[in-house]
């Protein structure tokens, strides 16, 4: 990052945070004459070190300024945010008039801005790098499921058609489903015997979804009484946020309940 020949040109940080902050910055940099070739200016070549910055409000603090007839390259720099609070920070260079910005980011605590030379990285409290946020799938891109060169975030594999949407195993206990194991489910409902009635927490767009069901039995000594059964999804009860589900026998029609309800469900939300 190269620095004009005069003091006006700067590396600046803008800083602010809701609470105090603290980020300590380091780096180093050259300095070379405008002659051809250019001469390097020992005296004025060597890591510098900005006490740490401390604001309750935020401002702006000169990190490297150029000097006058000469040019200033800076080689590295690295900004941490040494307190327990986030700090937004951007990175710009002036000529005294003129801003450019060359990067923000927001610094969570222990993490860092880093300038390798060529670009500025954002990095973790672990040292590993940030990806790329512009490179995560939309909604819109999962649900389409065609796109090859983005990413996934954990929110977006909701988003994939192929996905399960919502699922759940109830177990009964003296009659009464229970919440044994969820995902994206807020409550079950005992709508009457051998019929369960599961409420999905985040809504499908319409009744057009697709639910696959089934049952545990509640018994290993099989008789056409307790065994000869099939689930099925009650009548008009397909909705955006819950369906109902029948346990019926083959022969007399309703019986008693399973051991536990299984069901899972695919479509848009």
């Amino acid at each position: 990052m190269l620095l004009g020949a005069s003091t006006s040109f700067k590396l600046q940080l803008v800083y602010s945070a809701a609470a105090a902050v603290d980020l300590e910055v380091s780096g180093s940099v050259v300095v070379v004459s405008n002659a051809s070739p250019p001469v390097v200016d020992g005296t004025n070549t060597l890591p510098f070190t900005l006490a740490a910055l401390t604001n309750t409000a935020g401002a702006t603090a000169d990190l490297v300024s150029g000097i006058a007839s000469t040019k200033t390259r800076i080689i590295d720099c690295c900004i941490r945010n040494n307190s327990a609070n986030d700090n937004s920070v951007t990175i710009r260079r002036t000529d005294g008039t003129n801003n450019v910005l060359n990067e923000k980011m927001n610094l969570l605590a222990g993490e860092c801005a880093v300038y390798n030379g060529a670009i500025w990285l954002h990095k973790d409290v672990n040292g590993a790098i940030y990806p790329s946020v512009g490179n995560a799938a939309t909604q819109a891109e999962m649900e389409a499921g065609t796109a090859t060169t983005k990413y996934v975030t954990p929110q977006g594999v909701n988003w994939h058609p192929g996905v399960c949407k919502a699922w759940a195993k109830h177990t009964v206990s003296a009659g009464v489903p229970q919440m044994t194991k969820t995902w994206n489910v807020t409550s079950v409902t005992d709508s009457a015997a051998c019929r369960v009635a599961p409420v999905i927490a985040t809504d499908f767009s319409s009744a057009d979804y697709a639910v696959v069901y089934g049952f545990e039995c509640n018994t290993t000594t099989y008789s056409a009484t307790t065994t000869a059964l099939i689930p099925t999804i009650r009548n008009a009860t397909l909705a955006a946020g819950g369906f109902t589900i029948d346990l019926v026998e083959i022969d007399i029609g309703q019986t008693t309940d399973p051991a536990s309800w299984h069901w899972l469900a695919f479509g848009d939300q």
